[in-house]
């Protein structure tokens, strides 16, 4: 019997190939993701990119169970593999959204998040606005950390590198509603007067390169209120515009180094394949 291990199950598909390739991994799929585009047989028909995956207590059992399911659908006509499927990738991952729930790693804090109406519609909307769910394949370069234990704590942290770009702490008094709100974005947010105003109308303020490991013009947006005063926030002229700026250039370089962010052991990979599921 194989010894359980914790790692990632996905599902890659390629514009070059009419099959999807499921597999597994104990590294994150950034790094296993290059391995496939780089070497034989796969490289001839990738690029492949990542379709949906989780991260489970046991690797082996999730992939075993996926392609003894698929078995009948392998493909034969490319040599020197066993994880190429003539199936659609939707198939496949309504099957990954069926294993058992006890194999999921994190289930508790994501189940939490979806227990929360306002806060999970929050991060459905935040993650549609900021276009992350377009860099999947970079899982690792930047991470997403749920109810982390960090100061007073908070709903969620993002890190993209050495540094967090976005947070929203837990209520920081009896009111409810009073949440703390952190978004780092280019220089030129100081552009939009209509932003500077907002800000300071929700005790909020901006300072400039907080952090020494950001690249230059970055900005740091504090304000207090609660989720839909964030909802607000995101739609003021010039925010979606200074955010992706910054954030577009951050991950950019992340991909063409392929390094990983010093948070990537606190990535929830399974709230990020709930929220991309929910999103498609």
């Amino acid at each position: 019997m194989k010894k359980q291990k914790i790692g990632y199950i996905y599902i890659l598909t390629s514009p070059n190939s009419d099959c999807i390739k499921i597999g597994k991994t104990i590294y994150p799929p950034l790094k296993r993701i290059k391995e496939i585009n780089s070497d034989d047989p796969y490289k001839s028909i990738g690029p492949w990119s990542l379709f949906d995956f989780r991260q489970v207590s046991d690797i082996n059992a999730v992939e075993n169970n996926l392609h003894y399911t698929f078995r009948s659908k392998l493909n034969k006509t490319v040599k020197r593999q066993k994880e190429l499927f003539e199936v659609t990738p939707h198939k496949a991952s309504k099957l990954l959204n069926e294993i058992n729930p006890d194999l999921l790693i994190n289930k508790p804090k994501v189940d939490r998040l979806f227990e929360n109406e306002t806060f999970s519609t929050y991060l459905l909307h935040f993650f549609k606005f900021t276009g992350l769910m377009n860099w999947l394949d970079v899982q690792g370069a930047w991470t997403f950390s749920l109810f982390p234990a960090t100061g007073w704590g908070r709903y969620f942290t993002i890190n993209i590198g050495r540094h967090e770009v976005a947070y929203i702490t837990l209520p920081i008094s009896h009111e409810e509603d009073t949440l703390g709100h952190m978004i780092l974005m280019d220089n030129l947010i100081y552009d939009f007067k209509n932003v500077t105003k907002w800000i300071k109308k929700k005790e909020g303020f901006m300072r400039k390169n907080i952090y020494k490991s950001a690249l230059p013009r970055s900005t740091a947006v504090h304000f207090l209120g609660n989720f839909d005063d964030a909802n607000e926030f995101l739609e003021l002229d010039g925010v979606r515009r200074a955010l992706i700026a910054y954030w577009s250039d951050s991950l950019i370089r992340m991909k063409e180094k392929g390094t990983q962010s010093l948070f990537v052991q606190h990535h929830n990979w399974n709230a990020i394949a709930e929220l991309n599921k929910r999103l498609r």
